[in-house]
C-alpha cells in the first residue's frame, strides 16, 4: 500500500472540501461545516497556503495545509489543517505524511513546525511519537526540524 503527498490540484479541491467538512463536523471537533463553507476554505488553503493531497493506493485519503507565512516567514510553518479520511486511519498515513513534511520544510531552510490539536484528538498521540512538544496550558505542537 503507497501513501503519496504531493501539492494539491485545482481539480482536488472540491473532493478534499468533503473530506474538510466530514472530518471536522465529527467529534472531538464538532464544527458546523457546509460543503459551501469548505469549498471556500479549502480555496483559500489553495490559494494562500502550502495545500498537500494525500493519497493512499491511488485515492485521496486526506489534506494537510501549511502556512509558511504564519509567524517568521522561512523559518516557522504552521500546521493550519490535517485530515485523514476516517476509513483509512490507522494504516501509518500520518506518521509517513508528517516525516515526509519534515524533510520537505528541513530542505526549504524552515527550523520549526507548529500546530494546535485538539486534546481529544487521536491525532495527539501521533504528535508526540514524532517528537513535537506538548504546552501543558496550551495545545501547541512544535517540531524542531534539524
Amino acid at each position: 500500500m503507497k501513501t503519496q503527498l504531493r501539492k494539491a490540484k485545482r481539480e482536488e479541491l472540491r473532493e478534499i472540501a468533503e473530506i474538510y467538512a466530514r472530518e471536522f463536523s465529527k467529534p472531538p471537533y464538532n464544527e458546523s461545516w457546509t460543503r459551501r463553507k469548505a469549498e471556500k476554505k479549502v480555496k483559500y488553503f489553495f490559494d494562500n497556503y502550502d495545500l498537500y493531497a494525500i493519497r493512499f493506493d491511488g485515492q485521496l485519503a486526506g489534506f494537510i495545509t501549511l502556512n509558511p507565512n504564519f509567524m517568521c516567514p522561512g523559518d516557522v510553518a504552521f500546521g493550519e489543517e490535517f485530515a485523514i479520511k476516517k476509513e483509512l486511519q490507522g494504516r501509518n498515513i500520518g506518521k509517513i505524511v508528517l516525516k515526509e513534511l519534515f524533510e520537505i520544510y528541513r530542505k526549504k531552510g524552515f527550523k520549526r513546525i507548529i500546530g494546535i490539536a485538539n486534546t481529544s484528538s487521536r491525532a495527539l498521540s501521533l504528535y508526540e511519537a514524532l517528537g513535537f512538544k506538548i504546552s501543558k496550558d496550551e495545545v501547541i505542537v512544535e517540531k524542531e526540524l534539524k
